[in-house]
C-alpha cells in the first residue's frame, strides 16, 4: 500500500503547480495581476490603456506610441497579500469520534506534550494566513520616435500582483492555541514562489490624425517553485468518501520548472473621433505554458514528512525527479476604453512641420485642465481548465521505514496528471483620470476597480493559490515634474470578495492514490480530451476533497515610478 501511494506524490506537486494559473499577464483581470500597470496606471484605478502617454504604452496600448515623446520610465510597486483560509472540518478526519487516526512515530505524537495529537485530533482546523514576504515588482522601458507618426517601445514587463506566499511554517506546521498541528491547506499550497518578465517590443503608427495601431510582441519567461502535500494513507476503516489525513502518511512535494518562451501579442487600435474624447480597443493572446518550449525542471518527493526514525514511522527521504514538466493554457484579454479630456490646448497632431521637427508632442500633463477614463476589461478565464505535470516514463521515488527492520522501496510514479482549476470568465470596469492643479508641474489622481466573474462556478475547485470572486479597488496618486523629470507615487486598496465554499460545491480533492474518487465510466488515466473541470471525473488516485470553508483576501499595492523626458 505504501509502494503504490507513493506513486501520487508527483501528483500533489502537480497540485502545486495550479497556483500558477495567473503568473501570465494575461491574468490581469481575475489573477494574481491587479488593476493599475505602472505607477500612474495604479492611481487612476487601471483605467490608463486610453489615456497613456509613455512607455507604458509597450503594455497597454501600443499605438500610442506613435504619440508618445522619447522617454525612458522606471516602475517599482510592492505588493501585500492578507488572505486567510478556514478549511471546513476537523483534525479527526474519518476517524470516530474521540480517536486518533495518526499513526506512530510522527513529530506531533512525542510524549504528553500539547502536540500529541490525542489533545487536537478533534479540533476545528484553525484560520491559516499567507505569511510570505511582501513582493516588489520592478518594471523597465524606454520609447523612441523613428519618424512623426512612428514610435518604438521595449523594455521588461512585470505583472502587478503578487507571487510569492507561505502558509504554515516551512517545515508545514502551525500553530494554533499554543499547540503545533499540521497546516490545514496542505493539500492545496504551502509555499509558492513567482518570478515572472517579459522581454517586449512594440511599435505604434499613425497613418491619420484621427487613427492609431500598434502592436507589441512579448518573449515571457517564468520561473515557477512550489511546495504542497499528498497522502498515501487509507479512509478511517476503508470508508470511501472520508478523509486520509493521517501527517505519518503525509508526503511533501516541491515543483521547480522554468519556462524559457511564453509567446503572447497585444494588438491596439485608437481612434480620435473629436478632439475631447478618444477610443481604444485591444486584445492580448498568449500561448500556453509548456506550449513552444517545455516548462521543465525538477519535481522532489520528501516521503515521512512529519515522520521520525522510530520503529514503524516513515524516515524523512528525498527524491529529486529531473524534466518534470508543466503545461497549462492561458486566456486571452480583450479591452474597450474611452477616456473624455477638457482641453486647454489643441491637440499636437495638427502641429507645422517646424513644431514636429523641434520635437513638439502632445503633452496632456501641460495640455489638459482634467480628463476622464473607462475601461472595460474582459478575460476568458475560462481556458483555463487542468494543468498537466508529466514526468519522464519509469521515474520512481524512494519510501524508507524506520527501526530495525527498516526497509528502501523505489516506487514507480504516474504521468501526466491533472490539476482542475474551472475558473470563471471575469469582467473588471475601470474608472479614473487625472487633475492638473498645476498644469505641466503636479497632476493629482485617483480611481476606482471592479471586477467580477461572469458566473459562479469558481467556487467548484477554489484554492488558496488564487482566490476568486469580486475585487473592489479604490486607488490615489499624484505626479510632480521637475524639469526633465516626472515623480510618481500611487496607492491601490484591494478588498476581495469573502468567499464560502460550501460542501456541496467543493470538489478540490486531494490526491491519494489509495482511493478512487471521482474516477468515472472506468477511467484510471487522465484524457486531456476530457478535463476534470468539464466533467468532475478525476483520473484514479483522488481522495476526498479538501477545499470546503472560508477564503479571505485585501491587497495593499504602493508604487514608485519615475520617467525622464529626452
Amino acid at each position: 500500500m505504501r509502494k503504490t501511494a507513493l506513486a501520487t506524490a508527483v501528483f500533489s506537486a502537480a497540485v502545486a503547480a495550479h497556483a500558477y494559473g495567473d503568473l501570465h499577464p494575461t491574468a490581469q483581470a481575475g489573477g494574481f495581476e491587479l488593476s493599475g500597470v505602472g505607477t500612474r496606471g495604479m492611481g487612476r484605478g487601471g483605467a490608463f490603456a486610453a489615456r497613456v502617454d509613455d512607455s507604458l504604452a509597450l503594455a497597454l496600448n501600443p499605438a500610442m506610441l506613435a504619440d508618445a515623446d522619447a522617454q525612458i520610465v522606471l516602475n517599482a510597486s510592492l505588493a501585500i497579500w492578507d488572505a486567510c483560509v478556514t478549511r471546513s472540518g476537523n483534525y479527526a478526519g474519518g476517524a470516530p469520534p474521540g480517536e486518533t487516526y495518526l499513526g506512530g512515530g510522527t513529530i506531533f505524537a512525542a510524549g504528553d506534550g500539547p502536540d500529541n495529537p490525542s489533545t487536537w485530533a478533534d479540533q476545528a482546523f484553525p484560520r491559516v494566513c499567507n505569511g510570505g514576504m511582501p513582493q516588489v515588482i520592478p518594471q523597465i522601458m524606454a520609447n523612441v520616435r523613428l519618424t512623426d507618426e512612428l514610435g518604438l517601445g521595449f523594455g521588461i514587463v512585470a505583472p502587478n500582483g503578487v507571487g510569492t506566499a507561505r502558509w504554515g511554517a516551512s517545515d508545514g506546521t502551525v500553530t494554533a492555541n499554543g499547540q503545533r498541528l499540521p497546516t490545514p491547506v496542505r493539500y492545496q499550497v504551502t509555499e509558492r514562489d513567482l518570478l515572472l518578465f517579459f522581454p517586449s517590443v512594440g511599435i505604434g503608427y499613425r497613418p491619420f490624425d484621427w487613427l492609431r495601431v500598434g502592436l507589441t510582441l512579448q518573449w515571457g519567461v517564468g520561473i515557477i517553485d512550489f511546495v504542497n502535500y499528498t497522502n498515501s494513507g487509507t479512509a478511517a476503516s476503508g470508508s470511501p468518501g472520508t478523509l486520509a489525513e493521517d501527517p505519518s502518511s503525509d508526503i511533501r512535494t516541491h515543483l521547480n520548472v522554468v519556462d524559457p518562451f511564453v509567446p503572447a501579442g497585444t494588438l491596439s487600435v485608437h481612434l480620435i473621433p473629436h478632439d475631447n474624447f478618444e477610443i481604444m480597443v485591444s486584445g492580448h493572446i498568449s500561448d500556453a505554458v509548456g506550449g513552444v518550449l517545455d516548462a521543465n525542471g525538477t519535481l522532489e518527493l520528501r516521503t515521512g514528512t512529519y515522520g521520525t526514525s522510530a520503529d514503524g514511522s516513515y524516515v524523512p527521504t528525498s527524491t529529486t525527479i529531473q524534466n518534470a514538466r508543466l503545461s497549462a493554457g492561458q486566456p486571452f484579454q480583450f479591452t474597450l476604453a474611452m477616456r473624455y479630456a477638457d482641453r486647454i490646448r489643441p491637440r499636437a497632431y495638427r502641429r507645422t512641420a517646424g513644431e514636429a521637427l523641434a520635437g513638439h508632442i502632445d503633452d496632456a500633463m501641460q495640455n489638459e485642465n482634467f480628463d476622464l477614463e473607462l475601461d472595460v476589461v474582459y478575460e476568458q478565464l475560462s481556458q483555463v481548465t487542468d494543468f498537466v505535470v508529466t514526468t519522464p516514463t519509469g521515474s520512481s521515488g524512494v519510501l524508507r521505514t524506520g527501526g530495525a527492520g527498516g526497509m528502501s522501496s523505489s516506487v514507480p510514479v504516474p504521468t501526466p496528471l491533472p490539476i482542475p482549476h474551472g475558473w470563471s470568465d471575469v469582467i473588471t470596469l475601470r474608472l479614473g483620470g487625472d487633475v492638473n492643479a498645476i498644469p505641466g508641474m503636479l497632476a493629482v489622481r485617483a480611481g476606482a476597480s471592479f471586477e467580477i466573474p461572469v458566473d459562479g462556478k469558481y467556487r467548484n475547485y477554489l484554492g488558496n493559490d488564487f482566490i476568486s470572486g469580486w475585487r473592489l479597488g479604490l486607488h490615489a496618486g499624484a505626479t510632480l515634474r521637475v524639469d526633465r523629470f516626472d515623480i510618481s507615487l500611487a496607492y491601490g486598496f484591494f478588498l476581495g470578495e469573502t468567499v464560502d465554499v460550501a460542501a456541496a460545491d467543493a470538489r478540490f480533492r486531494q490526491i491519494n492514490a489509495l482511493q478512487m474518487q471521482g474516477v468515472c465510466g472506468g477511467a484510471t488515466t487522465y484524457d486531456p480530451a476530457h478535463p476534470v473541470v468539464s466533467s468532475n471525473c478525476y483520473p484514479g488516485g483522488f481522495g476526498g476533497i479538501v477545499n470546503a470553508g472560508r477564503f479571505e483576501q485585501m491587497f495593499h499595492v504602493i508604487s514608485l515610478g519615475a520617467s525622464y523626458h529626452f
